[in-house]
């Protein structure tokens, strides 16, 4: 068996492992990056890129649609699933060679195998062409991600995953999706936009729970106006198989018919190997980790999906790039760096609307003790929404009451996730509203409309006569 001594190995190439090794080349560690599929990971491959390319398929075609209320005539629009399904191919290629030319460039060494721990700095690695290999470091991470969750049915059912549904050949005309978290909440949109009947059902009081409720509720009532079918509060016993597909049964004895059946209920972490080296992991199989992403083995980090199960691409990167940092001291000085500032997380859906949240929720900040200040701004108001026809949602800010301090930032409308940049910046420094509020914004975009949202806090909305609302915990 061959040998090789390194200073970092890293498995999993997806976008946690990847940014970790990247930034332990840029410290001067040499690296091993070992990776079983193609590098991307899910996110690449199979979830966040694929995705997002066909939502924007979608997103065209809804345009198109009403195309001729902007004096744009098209005459009769077609779309094609094929071609679609094609671009989202050419689109993950595309940043796959890229990736692996940036991997090269950075001087990350990468191998295709499947890699299992030994010992805590051994991992036995069994290549592509068969070979079996055995790799020494000074210390490794893991980031092996997660897998799709699959709920029990019966034999022959047309139930699939989340992932699984963004490949399909043709669409089914009926569609129910069981699980109202981003990812059920994405595909309901992209499948209804393109004229399948989407039945989306979700056990809790709301859709995407992570999101503030008052936010969260009104994308519902936009998707439910779009032609969704949406149904909370609702436990599913049992998929049956069906002549034509799936049925869905509800505890509640509701039922419906569907040609395809899809999963949308969560991820669960790829932690099985790590278990058997003696690994700390929660009661969901989640990895545990200290803020520098150590576990209770000293020399072995954790990063990514295998620590949370459904996490998010940029935050997994964040952790790759805290452990990263964390190594480097460790192998250098002995210890790890000083505590590290808390994250800072944006969380989108990228449905149309779409919706971002920043921070604390209302109901959150209230949990925690805080007099909490609310404030809202509707795109009806934003001259750039206007503009475009995209008035549906607004913004939503948080802050405490007592010291102006924004605590989050909730927005519902067309093409939001991209400012999560400028919400987490303001979040993330801790600005008070009147310093948010205080920033130079374009005109006409929509980034206005956040600082709307904070002028109506201080009580001196400008376009729009709404004032803030105080609650108390």
């Amino acid at each position: 068996m061959a040998e090789t001594q390194w200073d970092v190995i890293v498995v999993g190439g997806g976008p946690a492992g990847y940014t970790a090794a990247i930034r332990l080349c840029q410290r001067g560690l040499r690296t091993l990056l070992i990776e079983r599929g193609e590098l991307g990971g899910v996110c690449l491959n199979r979830g966040c890129i694929p995705s997002k390319a066909l939502i924007h398929c979608a997103h065209l075609w809804a345009q198109l649609k009403r195309a001729e209320q902007f004096g744009i005539h098209i005459g009769e629009a077609q779309f094609d699933w094929r071609r679609m399904r094609a671009w989202a191919d050419r689109t993950v290629m595309t940043l796959r060679r890229g990736l692996q030319t940036l991997l090269r460039h950075h001087g990350v060494e990468v191998l295709r195998g499947e890699a299992q721990p030994e010992e805590p700095t051994v991992v036995r690695c069994v290549t592509a062409d068969g070979e079996e290999r055995q790799f020494f470091a000074r210390a490794v991470i893991w980031a092996t991600g997660s897998s799709p969750m699959m709920l029990p049915h019966a034999e022959g059912a047309c139930v699939f995953t989340e992932e699984e549904a963004l490949f399909w050949d043709a669409l089914p005309d009926r569609l129910v999706i069981i699980g109202g978290g981003a990812s059920g909440v994405e595909l309901a949109w992209l499948f209804n936009a393109l004229g399948v009947k989407v039945t989306l059902v979700e056990m809790l009081p709301h859709l995407l729970p992570i999101m503030d409720e008052e936010v969260a509720k009104a994308l519902q009532g936009a998707l439910e106006k779009q032609g969704v079918t949406v149904r909370t509060m609702t436990k599913v016993t049992c998929i049956e198989k069906s002549p034509t597909g799936a049925i869905v049964v509800g505890e509640d004895g509701s039922q419906w018919e569907a040609d395809a059946v899809v999963c949308a209920v969560g991820r669960r972490p790829n932690s099985a190997p790590l278990q058997r080296l003696g690994v700390a992991v929660d009661k969901n199989g989640a990895v545990v980790v200290n803020e520098w992403q150590q576990t209770n083995l000293p020399t072995v980090f954790a990063i990514g999906d295998v620590v949370h199960g459904s996490w998010t691409a940029h935050g997994g990167m964040a952790e790759g790039e805290r452990a990263a940092e964390a190594i480097a001291s460790w192998l250098a000085k002995g210890r790890l760096p000083p505590m590290p500032p808390a994250f800072v997380l944006p969380f989108a859906c990228f449905c149309e609307p779409q919706i971002l949240r920043v921070g604390l929720t209302e109901r959150e900040a209230q949990e925690q003790g805080y007099a909490v200040k609310v404030s809202r701004f509707s795109w009806r108001a934003c001259g750039a929404a206007v503009a475009m026809d995209e008035t549906e949602g607004f913004v939503k800010v948080v802050a405490d009451e007592v010291t102006g301090r924004v605590l989050g930032v909730h927005l519902l409308g067309a093409g939001v996730a991209n400012l999560s940049g400028e919400a987490v910046a303001i979040v993330a420094q801790g600005l008070t509203a009147a310093q948010a509020a205080a920033f130079l914004r374009q005109h006409p975009t929509l980034s206005e409309g956040i600082g709307e949202a904070f002028w109506a806090l201080l009580g001196l909305p400008l376009h729009s006569t709404h004032r803030a609302t105080g609650r108390r915990a």
